[in-house]
């Protein structure tokens, strides 16, 4: 079986080991390692199967993993999401159809890691309004010399043609052409 060992500096290797014991293997094969066992943190669906994340969620410091893990892993013990947790020592990426394991390779941990990375970055969600293929953003404090021609402001966010302005005070805009 193929799977993947990213160590703690975000290199990639891909392992072949047998499916009798392997999470006692790939503990064996780690070059570095967090606190406690080698434990399924995450997994995530893809195409039909389940893509696992096995490694370490404590560890010290100086052992953080620096590889960043896509988006809406769902694991049973940790509610922070997959994108945001560290893990410390070796990850692996292991690919099961059902309760059998499945070859993964290096591309194929690339073609998801991917989708997972362009499907969050097409999401929007209602607090966005939709605001999408942003040009230029500007954090201002006076929009005194803004031109008030077709302005759309939301919260704070203040959308004139391509540039969008995020005010502090809504109170300093000084038109009637826009719309909250």
């Amino acid at each position: 079986m193929k799977c993947i060992q990213i160590f703690r500096d975000g290199k990639m290797d891909e392992l072949t080991i047998s499916n009798k014991n392997y999470i006692s293997k790939l503990s064996k094969l780690s070059k570095s390692r967090g606190i406690n066992e080698l434990v399924k943190i995450y997994s995530w669906k893809f195409e039909g199967y389940d893509i696992c994340c096995y490694g370490w969620y404590d560890g010290d410091k100086f052992f953080e993993n620096l590889h960043d893990l896509p988006h809406g892993g769902m694991s049973d013990f940790i509610e922070e999401d997959s994108s945001e947790k560290i893990l410390y020592g070796d990850i692996f990426i292991l690919k099961y159809h059902g309760t059998v394991l499945s070859d993964i390779t290096i591309s194929d941990y690339s073609v998801f890691y991917s989708d997972h990375f362009d499907n969050f970055s097409n999401y929007s969600s209602d607090n966005d309004d939709n605001i999408e293929n942003i040009e230029n953003i500007d954090n201002i404090e006076n929009i005194e010399n803004i031109e008030c021609d077709d302005i759309v402001s939301t919260n704070n966010i203040i959308e004139e043609g391509d540039v969008i302005f995020d005010i502090e005070n809504k109170d300093d805009l000084e038109c009637d052409d826009y719309e909250y």
